[in-house]
């Protein structure tokens, strides 16, 4: 599991590089982007590495073309090249939610939603809501040295947070209980009740709350007080997606 949290983890990251208007941020947090993601994209192919079962050839080959993406995006940040850096972050996100959709399938379903759909969907929530969270907090921080920039870009990144977490409502708590109703699993409450209630409690309600405050002080121009809001929405965010992952390959919900 903990090879799919972090390439998602890492390709989130590129997402919000990716989103952003290259001329409303600073290279500085481009740059930042970049090392976080190639940070936590190395850990992912270390544990990719060391699996006890055998690995896929094409998990690890495609793990291996998300960071080199990411290497591509740094390369070009660092010669200032914002544009042609926005199309190499947007690769890494899209190999990573494809190296996550194929860790998280459900391999013995021959349901096309929990075999695919549910995957697909729960990979992009995973990857959108850990790197957008953070780097929209320290997005936030970048504000204490650049002076110059705007509020439309942390107003833009902050949004798609919210986006993000009503995508994963859909699909964590609407798709999920519908699934239920249709092809109960036996024992489901009894069994993961207890981590459904704090992935939907924690990592989803409460964050939405922390989000919204964060977006009312973005609009007052607080990016102090929106940044440390996001801090903590982004510690609860990052504990209900870790239980999503587990619940996800557990169960074949798109949790």
């Amino acid at each position: 599991m903990p090879e799919t949290f972090f390439i998602l983890f890492a390709g989130g990251v590129m997402l919000a590089a990716a989103v952003s208007d290259p001329k409303q941020v600073t290279l500085h947090w481009l740059r930042l982007c970049g090392i976080i993601a190639l940070a936590v994209g190395g850990l992912s192919l270390f544990f990719l590495l060391r699996r006890s079962d055998p690995t896929p050839q094409l998990t690890t080959v495609i793990t291996t073309a998300t960071l080199a993406a990411v290497l591509g995006q740094l390369a070009f940040v660092q010669i200032g090249w914002r544009r042609l850096q926005r199309v190499f972050s947007l690769v890494a996100f899209v190999c990573a939610v494809f190296v996550g959709m194929t860790d998280l399938r459900t391999t013995n379903s021959h349901d096309i939603w929990r075999a695919g759909v549910f995957p697909f969907a729960s990979a992009i929530g995973i990857a959108g809501m850990t790197g957008l969270a953070l780097m929209d907090m320290l997005l936030g921080h970048a504000y204490l040295t650049a002076s110059k920039m705007t509020m439309q870009p942390f107003r833009r990144l902050n949004l798609l947070l919210a986006g993000m977490i009503v995508w994963r409502m859909l699909f964590a708590v609407g798709a999920a209980l519908v699934v239920q109703k249709m092809q109960p699993i036996y024992m489901l409450w009894g069994l993961y009740g207890l981590y459904i209630l704090t992935r939907w409690l924690v990592g989803l309600l409460v964050p939405a709350v922390f989000v919204l405050m964060a977006h009312d002080c973005i609009n007052r121009r607080s990016t102090q007080s929106a940044t440390g809001i996001l801090y903590v929405a982004g510690v609860l965010i990052f504990i209900g997606e870790i239980m999503a992952t587990y619940l996800v390959r557990a169960t074949g919900m798109p949790f």
